[in-house]
């Protein structure tokens, strides 16, 4: 198996058509076909269902594909941290974050790290946290701050503790509801619901699952923050935010009073961020700069809380 083969996979998986990929490596569409019937041939199994309509990954390729990204994205990887090594900053850094990560310490750690290696192609992508553990698993990100009310995840990864960000039930300014002191009551109300509510790292569904409750009946769900801002504080949906919304910074910062924070008094999960990576041996030159950019900024940064072991360690 040669990586030149891989590559040509690769190339034909993304654009599913073999002209496409062909163009895409300046090769001829025979010479391509042959690398993958060469392939093929060597392992025994047929790779791709060609049709009328292009062509399409067998169960066997789809296997090989997973597989070839990774070794493709730590090539370069390798290719990089050899640049460094020689002096030069010329690199890529893919970055996932979800929208409270964007809230904490990034970007200020973004603007340090910009400032140190501005030749560095920094790409940084808003996820759900299960879109980039996927990322990580396939080599498509380097780096991802994870925010969860539910610790860390699998064991494939390092979980490395970051911040912490308290979560409150809000509604609008003036709410029926706004003086409601227990979750059970608030079950019949509206909610909204900016996480999938089958996600694990829902703060929604830790806090239901934490007091052995069941999930309001009447959700309305929204994948973006913003839009959900402006439902939560123009409609009568119950919603749940972080305290970045109340006292942070950045555009999810609301101004004034359009939002109530509910006299809950039962307990609400805090919202733990993490920095979420395959190994710290496996990083790159510069996601090791940039990860200890983002540890730096979320010490020195009063809004944000220390991690809850980090808290009961110095209590």
């Amino acid at each position: 198996m040669k990586l030149q083969q891989l590559r040509v996979l690769l190339a034909v998986a993304q654009h599913g058509s073999i002209h496409e990929a062909a163009r895409s490596l300046h090769t001829t569409q025979p010479a391509l076909s042959k690398a993958i019937a060469e392939l093929e041939r060597e392992l025994g199994v047929t790779l791709m269902s060609r049709s009328t309509r292009g062509v399409s990954l067998t169960p066997y390729g789809a296997a090989l594909v997973k597989r070839a990204s990774v070794v493709e994205q730590e090539l370069r990887h390798a290719l990089e941290d050899i640049e460094a090594i020689r002096g030069h900053d010329e690199a890529r850094l893919d970055i996932g974050f979800t929208a409270v990560a964007s809230n904490g310490p990034l970007p200020e750690a973004m603007a340090a790290f910009r400032q140190r290696f501005p030749n560095v192609a920094l790409r940084a992508f808003e996820m759900r946290p299960q879109q980039m553990l996927e990322g990580l698993r396939e080599g498509r990100l380097d780096l991802g701050l994870i925010s969860t009310c539910s610790g860390p995840g699998s064991n494939v990864f390092q979980w490395e503790p970051l911040f912490s960000v308290a979560m409150h039930l809000s509604v609008r300014a003036g709410h029926p509801l706004r003086r409601v002191r227990k979750l059970r009551p608030l079950l019949d109300a509206d909610w909204l619901v900016l996480d999938p509510v089958d996600d694990p790292f829902s703060p929604l569904v830790s806090t239901m699952r934490l007091h052995g409750l069941e999930m309001p009946r009447r959700m309305v769900q929204s994948a973006s923050n913003l839009l959900g801002l402006q439902l939560a504080t123009q409609t009568d949906l119950v919603s749940m935010w972080s305290d970045a919304v109340f006292h942070g910074a950045g555009p999810l910062r609301l101004s004034g009073d359009a939002l109530e924070r509910l006299p809950i008094t039962d307990e609400l999960p805090d919202f733990e961020v993490y920095l979420v990576y395959r190994s710290a041996d496996l990083m790159t030159h510069v996601c090791t700069e940039f990860a200890k950019e983002a540890r730096h900024h979320a010490r020195i940064n009063p809004p944000w809380r220390a991690p809850r072991g980090v808290r009961k360690a110095a209590d």
